[in-house]
């Protein structure tokens, strides 16, 4: 489902990653682990579009979207969802999800 090969970016002209390869098939799970600053959520935010890829390829379901924007890539279902500081304090977990919710193969 997802293909990562000799990913290479970062920000603005600092490389954070280099050189990543992975392969995650439909319905599998990848955990990726490491100590604060090696580049774990630039790694996310190359595949989500966010950062700035300087080379290798990223497969969607066999399509390159190296150069698709954000919102594409999202709605072919590929998001990253960070862990920080982005909720409504007043809204339970459920209600989040609520907010979030567009048509697609997810539910709740």
């Amino acid at each position: 489902m997802l293909s990562v090969k000799g990913l290479t970016g970062g920000w603005g002209p600092t490389l954070v990653v280099e050189g990543v390869d992975l392969i995650l098939a439909e319905g599998e799970t990848l955990a990726i682990v490491g100590r604060n600053g090696v580049g774990k959520t630039t790694l996310l935010e190359l595949v989500t579009g966010r950062a700035r890829r300087r080379g290798g390829e990223i497969l969607l379901r066999g399509t390159d979207i190296g150069t698709t924007p954000v919102h594409k890539r999202a709605h072919a279902g590929l998001g990253h969802v960070p862990q920080q500081r982005e909720v409504f304090r007043s809204l339970t977990v459920d209600e989040h999800l609520l907010v979030a919710a567009r048509p697609g193969p997810w539910n709740r």
